[in-house]
């Protein structure tokens, strides 16, 4: 069988605490105490298709939102750029869209608009 470890404060289970009451399958440092929990047996090829799995549509789902964002960008640009041109005060352009006060100065000093 696998293995994985769980950690306890060692405060936080004081009956733990003194020296030889561990239970079988526990370690303990000075600050934890460490429980080895038993897991499936897996195979390399397993564990993978497990790992592949668990973040298959999450990482999907990621992606459409960045291909979102970039078009979400390309309309909102022209439109940080006015602002800045009118004078609206950076920190506002900040808590409005997100973006950082360096690349609002960076755009306000003529540099890439396209970079982020």
């Amino acid at each position: 069988m696998g293995k994985r470890q769980r950690k306890f404060e060692r405060n936080s289970q004081p009956e733990q605490v003194a020296q030889g009451s561990l239970t079988p399958g526990q370690l303990e440092t000075e600050e934890y105490i460490y429980e080895v929990l038993p897991t499936p047996d897996l195979s390399p090829e397993q564990g993978r298709a497990a790992a592949v799995a668990g973040i298959g549509a999450v990482g999907m789902q990621r992606l459409r939102l960045l291909g979102e964002l970039d078009g979400l960008d390309q309309i909102l640009r022209p439109r940080v750029h006015a602002a800045i041109e009118a004078g609206v005060p950076y920190r506002r352009i900040t808590e409005l869209t997100g973006y950082s006060r360096s690349t609002l100065s960076r755009w306000a000093q003529g540099g890439d608009s396209t970079d982020i």
